[in-house]
């Protein structure tokens, strides 16, 4: 029998991880709305240049909304600042209905972009704290498998829907995510830093699955002192100044390139474009949405993965399977451009290794990243650390929507996987040398390790 306290806490992470569903049906939108927006009959003209800002200005809104909502969700709180995504995200689609203009379209994805920011910043924190240290990875991965859902959703609508039919479907979202997440407590953790501590205990006794209490005493001393003496030794400044915690956000940094820069990012977004160019006889549309697929449930082993095997050894299969893809989709591509060989007949091998890239990615990458954020940094500095790295993530996303069409332009596809090999290569030595286990690990003893090792092995 599965423990009710689990079940909380999966029910917890699930509903609060509607946010970053919504996430993914704004970056997922794009994808089958492109060829229609690109076309002779756009209900928004613009070029591929132009077609590039409209996917890429998101990032923008997620640099800015970044910091704001790390510093809100350690004064609000984790739930609040979670909660205003939902109505405000509702309120960017209508607005798309009225939308007419390019510039109006760009000011509207720069406000889902804020809102990205919000999920992006708050939700792993929020779901690394309410998490038992047993099944935090496990919960962690929820980040990602509910961004896969919102994309396939929207593909899926996308296949039968124009633009004006998939922005109403694209509303329902947020209503969900409003409706589910309001009878979801507050991290006790947050409520231990603002000294609620009589909230913390029914938090803690919702989320574990004991009514009377009794059984998470024990739990609630050690969040406590761990609290107690996070904030007493250490300010946002040791996030850059303390050695330790700069070379965890060093690590973290890194780890969010590579997962951008291995491929699938983009794909996500160019995925109609890109299957395009694959020599096979189905439509582009249906292609992604297998894709989407594919991304969504190679998420699901990472899910039992990644508290049996640990973060370390999932992430180092994860960068070196995506190298392996990588370069096979670099090497069809240059292969159909750059010479007079013919590999029409080859196309079907080349969507196989875009859905063995899309496996290996989540696998690791895609989905340990946010878990590996919470788990590195002390309570104090995790908003922060957290909003750090969504600026890093977006930083890099908007680099990468920004250059893969110019690239893939005019027959250049195979320069998008020449980079993202290069990049994964280097993520299989960097994870190598400097990536810390954390499995099964409190808070309080992560930080206990990286004090006492000082070198995050």
């Amino acid at each position: 029998m599965i423990n009710k306290g689990v079940l909380r806490q999966f029910l917890a992470a699930t509903a609060g991880s509607l946010s970053i569903m919504n996430v993914g049906i704004i970056l997922g939108w794009t994808s089958p709305i492109m060829e229609e927006l690109l076309g002779p009959n756009s209900p928004i003209p613009m070029t591929v240049d132009e077609s590039s800002w409209f996917v890429s200005v998101i990032d923008w809104g997620l640099i800015l909304g970044s910091l704001p909502f790390g510093v809100l969700a350690d004064r609000w709180g984790r739930k609040p600042s979670l909660q205003i995504i939902g109505p405000m995200a509702l309120a960017t689609w209508v607005a798309l209905l009225y939308v007419d203009t390019f510039q109006g379209l760009l000011a509207v994805r720069f406000m889902q972009g804020l809102l990205a920011a919000g999920a992006y910043t708050v939700l792993p924190v929020y779901a690394g704290e309410i998490a038992g240290p047993k099944i935090r990875g496990a919960l962690g991965t929820m980040f990602q498998i509910m961004m896969y859902v919102g994309i396939l959703y929207v593909y899926a609508a996308g296949m039968y829907l124009d633009y004006t039919r998939l922005t109403y479907a694209a509303m329902a979202g947020p209503v969900v995510f409003c409706a589910l997440f309001a009878t979801i407590p507050e991290s006790p953790h947050f409520y231990v830093m603002k000294n609620r501590l009589a909230d913390a205990k029914r938090a803690l006794v919702w989320l574990r699955g004991d009514d009377t209490g009794s059984s998470v005493d024990d739990e609630m001393d050690a969040v406590v002192e761990c609290i107690c003496k996070e904030m007493r030794n250490a300010s946002f400044t040791e996030l850059f100044t303390d050695w330790v915690s700069l070379k965890a956000l060093i690590i973290v940094q890194g780890l969010s390139v590579f997962r951008v820069m291995a491929g699938v990012t983009a794909l996500i977004s160019y995925a109609s474009i890109t299957f395009a160019e694959m020599h096979v006889a189905v439509d582009s549309n249906k292609l992604s949405l297998v894709f989407a697929c594919s991304v969504l449930f190679s998420a699901l082993p990472s899910t039992v993965l990644a508290d049996r095997v640990g973060r370390r050894p999932l992430m180092i299969v994860s960068c070196a399977s995506c190298f392996a893809f990588d370069t096979a989709i670099f090497a069809y591509f240059y292969v159909d451009t750059c010479t007079t060989y013919d590999v029409t007949d080859y196309g079907w091998l080349c969507v196989l290794a875009v859905g063995g890239l899309s496996v290996a990615h989540t696998l690791g990458l895609g989905s340990l990243l946010s878990t590996i954020n919470c788990e590195l940094f002390p309570s104090n500095t995790r908003s922060i650390a957290n909003a750090v790295n969504t600026i890093t993530l977006t930083v890099a996303s908007f680099l990468a929507l920004k250059i893969y069409p110019v690239l893939a332009d005019d027959g250049g596809m195979y320069r998008n996987y020449l980079i993202s090999s290069l990049f994964s290569l280097t993520s299989i030595i960097s994870c190598f040398l400097w990536l810390p286990e954390t499995k099964g690990k409190t808070f309080a003893a992560i930080q206990a390790q990286l004090r006492k090792t000082d070198d995050l092995v």
